[in-house]
């Protein structure tokens, strides 16, 4: 049999090529909208989003503080009139009846005079802000905002399509479902994040790609290097972002661990490669750790927007329990900006049904372990935000949002996806019938969430309060394209994105779910086992 070792490379080849494809597509999906959230929103538009950028320029200029009231020396070009660190120093925040056209422009010159400020962020992790703070030096203007935002959106791109990538291989001979539990973890709120100068969204992505890697090498048995290196960087990016980072990683490990065959512990465990990344995982946990306990940053804050409407005692628990949880809920899809702007409520409903269903299919049918894993990541997820709610509560202001605790919660579709798949739980054509249907509904809702958000900066709401059930009653407009705030381009360029990053997404979705999948991994299994025999 004539020898089939010039064919080696290019067969070796093949695989990864395979994972950059599928890697490539989703890339360019979600980079696509989270970059058309970055030109759509006006300055400080995105959660904390003044604090943020005043803290990257502070690092990158060398005010490296660790104290939560560290004053920060500025260009008067990024405090402009009607931004600033207090929320009544700000003319939108909270305010959905106004539009950004309260937001004043820097004036000639502000760029070179330097004023004093704070930042609600003063004492987070220097790491993020040093990667992302350079054009904020180099231009502060909101200019300088938007590639900061885009430079987020890179990070933040990257780590979702490294997992959504590691899905799509998984998925193979098992079923799509695999792929569907990472794109429900990337709720619009991820997305919106995606596209701020703000680490949440990075930490977000770190959480989906270090549950995806986990799932991958302890329970699928993956042996690729590349998943590995996901977890590797995935982890790192987790412990140094932000203060609850090591939690959310530990909470990984162990709930995914408890899944897992001690075999394939003992065997990971020998392995020179993952003995390197889980030392240089330990290393940026420590140097995390270590900046925690130098800065003042833990622990719940102990001041924030107070209101008088905070009942005691038992009120307080009723309070909770009916406000307060639905609140966060919410808050895991369907509120962006500052967690006040809501989409329609039928989309958010779908999305929860669709991550319902598929919650509770697996819940019933795979067993108790499964069962005590999804409980460990929807309680633990949820008795952080009402503990952390509680504790802000006596001192007379709400903490906690969904998206705080997003990090750990996106682990539940994503081990139910795979769990449904790899066990058989959902037969593949309903799988693929299913996946079809979802991703028409729960893709677009994306640009919807974008839209939603865009009128509420261009038009403004006609309530403080508005139900967007009815979204047509509750503004002017609902042209995206005109207001008395427009983003740069009027809209147009971020319009555009929005379609494109749907458009793409769509077609890696369906693509990844159909007969036809982006790549054939199979073929490629298969002439490897040929060359070998020969």
């Amino acid at each position: 049999m004539p020898s089939a070792a010039p064919l080696r490379p290019v067969l070796r080849l093949l695989p990864r090529s395979t994972g950059a494809r599928a890697f490539l597509v989703a890339f360019l999906g979600f980079f696509l909208l989270g970059a058309a959230w970055s030109v759509a929103l006006p300055y400080d538009g995105s959660p904390d989003e003044f604090r943020h950028v005043v803290r990257a320029y502070g690092v990158v200029d060398g005010q490296i503080a660790a104290r939560a009231d560290a004053q920060v020396t500025v260009p008067k070009s990024l405090v402009p009139p009607g931004a600033g660190d207090a929320d009544e120093d700000s003319c939108t925040r909270w305010k959905l009846d106004v539009s950004a056209a309260c937001l004043g422009s820097p004036a000639p010159g502000d760029e070179s005079r330097r004023v004093v400020t704070t930042s609600g962020a003063a004492n987070y992790n220097p790491l993020y802000y040093a990667v992302i703070g350079w054009p904020l030096k180099l231009s502060p203007t909101f200019g300088g905002v938007i590639a900061a935002r885009l430079l987020t959106c890179l990070l933040t791109s990257a780590l979702l399509a490294g997992a959504a990538a590691v899905a799509v291989r998984l998925a193979r001979g098992r079923g799509p479902l695999v792929l569907g539990g990472v794109l429900l973890a990337v709720t619009p709120v991820v997305l919106n994040l995606a596209g701020a100068v703000n680490p949440a969204g990075p930490e977000i992505a770190a959480g989906v790609a270090v549950w995806t890697a986990l799932i991958a090498i302890l329970l699928a048995g993956d042996d690729s290097k590349w998943t590995l290196a996901l977890f590797g960087l995935g982890a790192g990016a987790l412990v140094v972002l932000r203060e609850l980072g090591i939690g959310w990683l530990v909470a990984a490990l162990v709930v995914v661990a408890f899944g897992a065959r001690r075999e394939r512990l003992a065997e990971l465990a020998r392995r020179p490669a993952v003995r390197l990344w889980a030392a240089l995982v330990a290393a940026a946990a420590v140097f995390g750790a270590a900046w925690i306990l130098l800065s003042t940053q833990g622990g719940i804050p102990t001041a924030g927007k107070t209101t008088t409407a905070i009942p005691q005692g038992t009120a307080l628990l009723v309070k909770e329990l009916t406000h307060r949880v639905p609140f966060y809920t919410s808050g895991l899809v369907g509120l962006t900006s500052y967690g006040d702007v809501a989409i329609p409520f039928p989309l958010t409903l779908a999305w929860f049904a669709a991550v319902g269903a598929l919650l509770i299919a697996v819940a019933r049918r795979a067993g108790w372990r499964v069962l005590l894993q999804l409980a460990a990541i929807v309680g633990g997820g949820y008795v952080f935000l009402v503990g952390a709610d509680l504790q802000a509560a006596a001192g007379g202001w709400w903490f906690s949002q969904g998206r705080y605790a997003l990090p750990l919660l996106v682990g539940a579709p994503i081990l139910a996806g795979y769990v449904a798949a790899d066990r058989g739980l959902v037969t593949v054509p309903r799988q693929v019938s299913t996946m079809r249907w979802a991703v028409w509904v729960l893709i677009p809702t994306q640009a919807v969430a974008l839209w939603i958000t865009m009128l509420r900066y261009e038009h403004a709401f006609t309530s403080r309060h508005p139900n967007l059930f009815f979204l047509f009653s509750q503004t002017p407009s609902v042209n995206p394209f005109s207001g008395p705030w427009t983003p740069p381009g009027a809209a147009v360029p971020a319009v555009l994105l929005g379609v494109a990053g749907t458009v793409a997404l769509l077609t890696f979705a369906l693509r990844a779910t159909g007969p036809g999948p982006i790549s054939d991994v199979d073929s490629v299994t298969i002439r490897e086992r040929y060359i070998r025999i020969s």
